[in-house]
């Protein structure tokens, strides 16, 4: 048993007892027997990798240099999504941007605009009015079904029409800004997904996001990992300099290493970096798991599904995960829910497993592909089939999970739209647990991950 948990806990008798917080305001208590707990998962301790504050001066020295005489600047920063430290990073580039054209874009991908307070968080402002409204005259957030807003660079050697923002002409150079997390299944966040897709089209994060079922599609996967390679291919057609800056951070979020300058390097040594933060060695499989999301993992029902995909390693089969997560902000993106709609089971999600995009019929007078018309590019005037749908990627890895593993949930909300993914909604956990035992028996195996979003278990045997 880890004593180190970020949970309060403490033996009682036979039993594990902890409580575990749903939301800001409430926390409910979980009784695990002592025979049944392996452990709890948390992020490795780690010491920062170098001096921060140094290598915060040296990038933004850097980043003066590279900029030289350059006026339009495009700085692009993560999304509420993320929790990206933007404010000490631009306070550091405040004197290499100063008396320059300025535009901060928020990499939104295919993500809700912020609101008010999401933009604080996301630039570290501590007024909410005045300096916010002082910084949205210089921020423009990615609209990636805004069409007119983007230009095509060309396509990948995996089939991706790549389109971007057309910020990026404007600009004469750019500077992006990147928290390195676990991903999924492009391994990691950050580099070259701040661009893919960060600030793609709609069409484009779909063709790419729509290769998870293909080998190689995995958190921690970069060498043979067919989303982060379209991704890198997409990053390499940029048509202007990039100065990339890439954090990363422990469960705390303290930084723990500033990696900067070129965008596919800085992003290699920051990977590094954090795997040894959240790559948790463990040495056998559980029967059931239950993962308990904080911010800003549990901000919407799409977000939490990262909490399954982190402990896919862990489960057996059969096994049982159980998700705990507020869900304040609701659903999310209800595109994967809109895929199970109409499936009678998970399977009938992966019975089309390879993405296509159907080019519509060319007349004489319609526009080639590579003309700048977004439409003529993504085929959208003619029905495509279900796995080219965004949502499609989401709903296929739900499905493959579900072949072998019931996922439980307790989350804010509705039990309707949980079980129209066929999911089993719990009002508490210790409920969804309780359900586990009695499905799994009463000598079931349990991990619990009490930071789900920070930890990424890696079998060592």
């Amino acid at each position: 048993m880890n004593q180190h948990s970020p949970c309060k806990a403490a033996s009682v008798g036979l039993y594990f007892t902890m409580r575990i917080e749903l939301d800001n305001a409430a926390k409910q208590p979980v009784e695990i027997p002592d025979r049944n707990l392996i452990g709890i998962l948390r992020p490795n301790d780690c010491c920062p990798f170098h001096d921060t504050d140094a290598a915060l001066k040296q990038a933004a020295e850097a980043c003066a240099a590279f900029l030289g005489e350059s006026q339009r600047v495009l700085v692009l920063v993560n999304d509420y999504t993320r929790p990206t430290p933007n404010a000490p990073v631009l306070a550091a580039l405040d004197s290499a941007l100063r008396g320059r054209d300025v535009k901060h874009m928020v990499c939104l991908g295919t993500h809700r605009a912020p609101t008010e307070t999401e933009y604080a968080t996301i630039f570290g402002s501590a007024n909410l009015k005045s300096k916010i409204h002082n910084l949205k005259s210089a921020v423009v957030c990615h609209d990636s079904k805004d069409k007119a807003s983007l230009f095509f660079l060309g396509k990948t050697s995996f089939g991706t029409d790549v389109w971007l923002n057309k910020e990026l002409l404007w600009a004469d150079k750019v500077i992006t800004i990147n928290s390195i997390e676990p991903h999924y299944f492009a391994g990691y966040t950050g580099g070259r997904k701040g661009f893919l897709p960060g600030i793609a089209g709609y069409d484009t994060i779909t063709h790419n996001h729509n290769m998870v079922t293909r080998p190689g599609s995995q958190t921690f996967g970069l060498e043979g990992n067919p989303v982060h390679e379209d991704m890198t291919e997409a990053a390499k057609m940029l048509p202007r300099p990039v100065f990339s800056i890439q954090l990363v951070q422990d469960r705390n979020h303290k930084l723990l290493s500033i990696r900067s300058g070129d965008l596919f390097d800085s992003f290699t040594a920051a990977t590094k970096d954090a795997h040894t933060v959240f790559a948790v060695p463990v040495k056998e499989k559980a029967d059931i798991v239950l993962s308990v999301l904080g911010p800003p993992s549990n901000i919407n029902f799409y977000q939490s599904q990262r909490a399954v995909e982190f402990a896919r390693p862990l489960l057996k089969n059969p096994s049982v995960h159980i998700t705990v997560s507020a869900c304040y902000d609701g659903v999310g993106n209800d595109s994967f829910i809109q895929v199970f709609a109409g499936c009678s089971s998970p399977s009938d999600v992966l019975a089309n497993r390879q993405p296509e995009i159907v080019q519509p019929p060319r007349t004489p007078s319609s526009p080639r592909p590579d003309s700048g018309n977004p439409e003529s590019a993504t085929g959208s005037s003619l029905l495509t089939p279900p796995s080219s749908l965004l949502g499609w990627h989401k709903s296929a890895r739900l499905a493959q999970i579900m072949q072998t593993s019931d996922l439980y949930t307790v989350v804010g909300i509705d039990d309707k739209v949980v079980k129209s993914v066929f999911m089993h909604p719990f009002k508490t956990a210790q409920a969804a647990l309780d359900a586990a035992f009695g499905k799994l028996g009463q000598d079931a195996k349990v991990y619990v991950i009490p930071d789900a979003g920070s930890v990424v278990p890696v079998l060592t045997q």
